[in-house]
């Protein structure tokens, strides 16, 4: 009795659920120990309680048939030295455990948003800080001089960590029972927009415009239109006057993506594609960009069917009938696509890119928006187009970290479905 007391004490999951974004910033181990809790006391009352059917639904089935193949894929042929795929299902709980504390403790899920609300206050301020001064609020410098990381450190990934909670800044607009101004949520996604492009991570900054343009498309209406022009004017202003002022900011944005283009500064003998013969001097975002793609590529030509074993880009790039020189080497190939069909194969990519057209179809389906579950459908529907964008350079697809934060707004589209089935 005591123990189902314990379990079933709401303080718990509250208090382990608001660290979520506090620990995704300052430790990923706190981060996956904070939820593998979550999803043990989730379980437990799943168990005590014989409600099984949160497992029944369609992403749960899909996302399991995966899940068994690339487990499959990973014991035949991968490095045995990397183990997190085999425990690659824990996501698909995390985001359950999340969405069943959100239905069942009482306004939890308003009390997440606000977290994120403050701490995205707290981030942008701290960036925007350390920008002007070059360290920030705790001391913490400036990795490079074009690349502010707040309290990320050396880990640059302060773009790709605001990028993916921006969803949840467009579901607060959506609540009206939080008694926060329209305008305040507005200028703090324009803010957090503007940190982004302090970041100096291109790809998180073109994914951010794509989001926003295709949420643009969905939520344009006239009461709306001044708000936007206004704060698209202002956005553009700042960044063209921070542009004017920092040259580090403009060899950022401006000449390291030219010299990238077209390879100008790298020796000839280590970064350009020594064994292509190319027609011209323009590369795909880099010739070290196109170095991972071409490998990756070559990969999946070999092995069609089942690819290279997931992980095992890190492995088979060293092989010489892979690789085109000694920067075709690297963790990953640097683009979710190209890894999912070099290392699962044709098999493992059917489930991305199936995905990835019914996200398409869904979002330009005949829709009524009207109601508030369609909006946040459309939220999430816009935030993984662009998140799962083909040609932009990305992370590692089984990073355990981007993982997290890439399915993360998933556990608001359960709480929704769940909330109509109870």
């Amino acid at each position: 009795m005591f123990f189902k007391k314990i379990i079933e004490n709401n303080i718990i999951p509250t208090i382990l659920i608001l660290l979520i974004p506090i620990f995704a910033i300052f430790s990923i181990f706190a981060l996956e120990f904070n939820l593998f809790l979550l999803t043990v006391l989730f379980l437990l009352l799943i168990i005590i309680k014989k409600e099984f059917f949160y497992f029944k639904n369609n992403f749960f089935y899909l996302f399991i048939i995966f899940y068994f193949y690339i487990l499959v894929n990973f014991s035949i042929q991968s490095d045995k030295s990397t183990l997190s795929v085999i425990f690659y299902f824990r996501y698909l709980l995390y985001i359950l455990a999340i969405s069943y504390f959100f239905l069942h403790v009482q306004k939890l899920f308003n009390n997440f948003l606000k977290t994120i609300f403050f701490l995205l206050i707290i981030l942008n301020l701290d960036s925007t800080f350390q920008f002007i001064f070059d360290f920030n609020i705790i001391g913490m410098p400036l990795e490079e001089a074009w690349r502010v990381s707040s309290f990320f450190g050396d880990e640059l990934i302060l773009g790709s960590f605001i990028f993916r909670l921006l969803p949840f800044l467009f579901f607060l607009l959506l609540c009206d029972n939080l008694y926060i101004n329209k305008k305040i949520i507005f200028s703090l996604i324009f803010f957090s927009i503007f940190v982004i492009f302090l970041s100096g991570e291109r790809s998180s900054l073109l994914l951010t415009f794509l989001y926003c343009f295709l949420l643009s498309i969905i939520f344009y209406k006239k009461e709306y239109s001044n708000i936007y022009k206004y704060f698209i004017a202002l956005f553009l202003i700042l960044i063209t006057l921070t542009l004017f002022f920092s040259k580090d900011l403009r060899f950022r944005y401006y000449e390291q993506p030219l010299n990238d283009l077209l390879n100008t500064n790298y020796d000839p003998n280590k970064h350009t594609l020594a064994n292509i013969e190319k027609k011209n001097n323009i590369y795909f975002f880099s010739g070290q960009h196109e170095n991972y793609l071409i490998t990756g590529y070559r990969m999946f030509k070999d092995n069609i069917i089942f690819g290279v074993g997931p992980r095992n880009y890190r492995i088979s790039c060293k092989d010489k009938k892979y690789n085109l020189n000694s920067f075709s080497c690297s963790t990953h190939p640097h683009n979710f696509y190209i890894q999912i069909f070099a290392e699962t194969g044709l098999i493992g990519a059917l489930f991305l890119v199936i995905t990835y057209f019914w996200l398409l179809f869904s979002f330009f389906k005949k829709k009524n928006l009207k109601s508030k579950s369609l909006k946040i459908n459309y939220i999430l529907i816009s935030f993984y187009l662009s998140a799962l964008w083909p040609v932009i350079p990305s992370g590692n697809f089984f990073n355990n970290w981007l993982s997290i934060l890439t399915y993360l707004p998933l556990s608001i589209l359960f709480y929704k479905k769940f909330k109509i089935e109870k």
